[in-house]
């Protein structure tokens, strides 16, 4: 099975109206099924319209989207969240591997729905030392703990930085790989950034990516490179 990308919609928040116009654009590329549109906790808040609004506005796009709200609540909050979720038909939300037992009480209306619910291990903006000094483990090891955790947990995913695809390799859950970057694109903000053939290879299931494409003078060229990359 070829993977799946979201394209990051970073920009949204503080340019929604330039930012709706590039995925607009890129939503129209042809013969390409996959590929969608993820969606940051500050545009789903802060958006115009509130944000049930907002999540149809995106999803009008004709994509499958990728909600990150990266959740780690209590119960009855992230109960209510993922309801309303299920119920708008969006695909993927996040929740932290953190958040443990507290997963399994809350995702029960997903059950018999297209919704999936990833946990997130690690960023990709940290590394090795971050692990260490929070977690007293490696950065691998507190991949692998935590994406046991999410899977115990429910969860039908895990988010985790590509270089750690190998450590978890024999566990059977969707794998979804954050900071993509195309080769010679030089990244000043994810440590464990890789490009699009290596976490292909590594096993990945989902790519995610955003500044290269979204920044770029030509968004729509970019995002068939990459496509095709992985194809």
């Amino acid at each position: 099975m070829k993977p799946f990308l979201f394209i990051a919609l970073d920009g949204l928040a503080k340019k929604e109206k330039e930012t709706l116009e590039i995925a607009k654009n890129l939503s129209r590329l042809k013969g390409y099924d996959n590929f969608g549109f993820k969606v940051n906790l500050d545009y789903l808040l802060f958006g115009q319209g509130g944000m049930v609004n907002n999540i149809i506005r995106i999803i009008q796009l004709g994509r499958p989207i990728f909600t990150d709200f990266k959740m780690w609540n209590g119960h009855r909050i992230m109960s209510s969240l993922i309801d309303k979720i299920v119920e708008l038909g969006v695909d993927y939300i996040t929740v932290h591997a953190l958040a443990d037992k507290l997963i399994t009480k809350s995702i029960n209306s997903t059950i018999g729905t297209n919704t999936k619910v990833l946990g997130l291990t690690v960023l990709t903006h940290f590394n090795d030392e971050y692990c260490r000094k929070h977690f007293r483990r490696s950065l691998l090891e507190s991949i692998n703990h935590f994406t046991q955790v999410a899977v115990d947990a429910g969860c039908h995913g895990v988010v985790l930085p590509a270089i750690a695809l190998d450590v978890i390799a024999d566990i059977n859950t969707i794998k979804v790989t954050p900071g993509i970057r195309p080769k010679g694109f030089k990244d000043r903000i994810h440590k464990n950034a890789v490009e699009p053939a290596y976490a292909k290879k590594k096993g990945a299931d989902i790519l995610v990516c955003g500044t290269p494409i979204m920044k770029s003078p030509d968004p729509v060229k970019v995002l068939e490179n990459i496509l095709s990359e992985i194809k």
